[in-house]
């Protein structure tokens, strides 16, 4: 063993000591660490004296303290913490790249999708082998890609073809959400968001059980026992759903993007299952779409839901033989809750229905609350509600005999007698807080089923006189509703909502501007204020996002060219402007310079010399050009 001199001389450095800490020397750091007891022997013992320890005044040798050994007490202007706090957050992007490269490189998806989520990348280097074998992962990432995208824009001759929201929404994109935007958040705002979603969201689609959720996954998420496997899943995509009532970008509240960030981290385990579970997962995230479409992919989703659905029977009332009650109806309103999601996705993008109504026999769910059918376990002959209840099924029941009537306007033409009747028998609550229970959205939903009954389509590209008043009548009695809602702050944004409110503010335009007579009968103040209503009305919905503004812009220039027909009057006649409507009821977005055939095209343009009123009609040209055809935007949806 070397003497203390001889190690000193050896290892002499600086010290920076500071009065407070204790001293510690290198010869008495040298003992402790070589396992002497520093106590032993007085010689080695560090006293504290400065500038020069007992121990080392024995030992004849200079005292050094060494910042290596010393033991230090925390600094109160030390930057440890902050410092740590960098490292921890530069460390999980780098995992998050290094999965997100792992990711790309094992399905081939470019890298500006997202990650596979819920997965670190020494799981994605697992999966490598088995993605072959387990195609849930690309499920997983389709899911999660935007509901409409900007990938076919270049396509311009097919741009008709497309659906009218397309280019509309295609480039908005998603939040991020960082790790640092975590959830730190009681039990009682858990408790009180699944509160405000069965509250306001449950009644247009009853997609759980409300005492099941409480105590199955709510009771055991908040005191972490006993979880089920979708129990995470569950609370979080809830939350999220209930969060986007009062989210808006213009506060910058991120609260249902961390929601939902935590609820996809278990989404592996919903596609895992193939059970009515797996199907109500589905339904809550497009639930949560509704809001965020370019979060979820609702065209995929619903489609995926809708068809679980139908692999496990649940169209078919043979599913339902020999359960109980409360089996049976949550078997009823899963499956009416995919159809309802499914035909209003399809219509409003313009894709083909999910199931024809010939092949539904599942009855429809009884008029119960879920308390009753807590009751009818024990008593099973429940009877239905007579009275509708804002906690009962009345509204969902309501809403499915629309989507039923929707779906037969969609497909061939229907009689206004039937949906008359539903307005007429649609239920009265005193007092409810969800808007789907408001007289102004039934109001709402049968305006938007006439406009989709009368405007141009295909089968009746030009319509008539009649039919252009009723569209415009049903367009600002849509509006008036909506203004209703809004001045009590019962609306919400999502993108059905704006895209129906949008292409009715179009059609009652177009009806205007085809047929001179409702000009005059409107007068041109009205029509200033029925615009300057819809603009103040979809500004506020929209809070601040840009397809509202885009949106605005258009709805601008087609009333701005409105009114420069008032001065001229001496072209109105009570005659409808037919040669209007033949360039602009049907017609694809591309000139016949450019069309592969256009005598094939029924409505192709008859000469280039007919070409229309510049200072009128220019701004429908624009219109079209941004991708919205009148023929393919029948739309009436979920409106919220």
């Amino acid at each position: 063993m070397p003497s203390p001199r001889l190690f000193v001389l050896e290892t002499e450095t600086n010290c920076n000591f500071h009065p407070a800490h204790k001293p510690h020397c290198i010869l008495n750091s040298y003992t402790t660490f070589i396992g002497l007891n520093p106590s032993s022997s007085s010689s080695s013992q560090c006293d504290g004296r400065m500038p020069t320890c007992g121990s080392c005044a024995a030992a004849e040798t200079t005292c050094v303290m060494s910042d290596r050994l010393v033991i230090r007490h925390p600094s109160l202007n030390c930057d440890c913490d902050a410092l740590r706090a960098q490292l921890a957050a530069a460390e999980r992007r780098s995992n998050e790249l290094s999965e997100r490269f792992l990711f790309d490189l094992m399905t081939g998806i470019p890298s500006s999708n997202p990650p596979l989520p819920g997965h670190n990348s020494a799981e994605a280097i697992s999966q490598s082998d088995q993605l072959k074998g387990n195609p849930d992962c690309r499920f997983l990432s389709r899911i999660l890609r935007p509901t409409f995208s900007l990938q076919f824009s270049s396509r311009r001759e097919n741009r008709s073809a497309m659906s009218s929201a397309w280019e509309l929404w295609g480039d908005v994109t998603d939040i991020e959400v960082s790790e640092a935007d975590g959830l730190s958040l009681d039990n009682d705002t858990y408790i009180n968001l699944a509160g405000a979603f069965f509250d306001r969201r449950w009644p247009y689609l009853p997609v759980l059980h409300r005492h099941t959720f409480a105590n199955q996954h709510l009771t055991a998420f908040l005191t972490k026992s006993e979880m089920r496997p979708l129990t995470s899943f569950m609370v979080n995509i809830v939350c999220a759903i209930a969060s986007t009532e009062k989210s808006s970008p213009q506060t910058r509240d991120k609260t249902h993007r961390v929601f939902f960030k935590e609820a996809i981290k278990d989404l592996d385990l919903v596609l895992s299952g193939e059970n009515i579970q797996c199907v109500q997962c589905l339904l809550l995230l497009c639930m949560y779409g509704h809001n965020e479409p370019q979060s979820v992919n609702m065209w995929f989703t619903t489609a995926m839901a809708l068809n679980l659905a139908i692999g496990l029977d649940l169209y078919r009332k043979e599913s339902i033989s020999g359960k109980d009650i409360m089996d049976t109806e949550m078997s009823k309103r899963v499956f009416w809750c995919a159809y309802v999601i499914n035909c209003s996705v399809a219509i409003n993008m313009g894709r083909p229905l999910g199931i024809q109504e010939s092949d539904i026999s599942m009855p429809l769910p009884m008029q119960l609350t879920d308390a009753q059918l807590i009751e009818s376990i024990q008593s099973p002959n429940v009877e239905e509600s007579v009275i509708p209840h804002v906690a009962d099924t009345s509204t969902f029941v309501h809403i499915i005999k629309l989507r039923r009537i929707n779906a037969g306007v969609y497909k061939t033409f229907h009689s206004i007698g039937s949906l008359t009747q539903w307005i007429i028998t649609a239920p009265r609550y005193m007092q409810t807080l969800s808007t789907f229970q408001s007289t102004e959205w039934f109001q709402i939903a049968f305006h938007h089923a006439v406009l989709s009954l009368y405007r141009p389509s295909r089968a009746v590209p030009m319509p008539s006189s009649d039919d252009l008043r009723t569209c415009t009548e049903s367009a600002i009695g849509l509006i008036s509703s909506y203004s209703a809602l809004y001045a009590r702050n019962r609306i919400k944004y999502t993108f059905i909502a704006i895209h129906s409110l949008f292409l009715a503010a179009v059609t009652m335009l177009y009806s205007l501007r085809a047929f001179a007579p409702l000009r005059q009968e409107l007068t041109k103040p009205m029509i200033q204020t029925n615009i300057s209503t819809f603009l103040t009305l979809f500004r506020g919905i929209c809070d601040g996002r840009a397809v509202g503004e885009k949106c605005c812009r258009i709805v601008e220039r087609l009333g701005q060219s409105i009114m420069s027909l008032f001065e001229h009057r001496n072209q109105t006649d009570l005659s409808i402007d037919t040669e209007f409507q033949t360039w602009f009821g049907l017609r694809a977005h591309t000139f016949p310079s450019k069309a592969s055939n256009p005598a094939s095209d029924a409505y192709a343009h008859d000469s280039p010399s007919r070409l229309p009123d510049v200072q009128m009609d220019l701004p429908w040209a624009d219109l079209f050009m941004e991708g919205v055809d009148m023929s393919t935007a029948d739309v009436w949806s979920v409106l919220f």
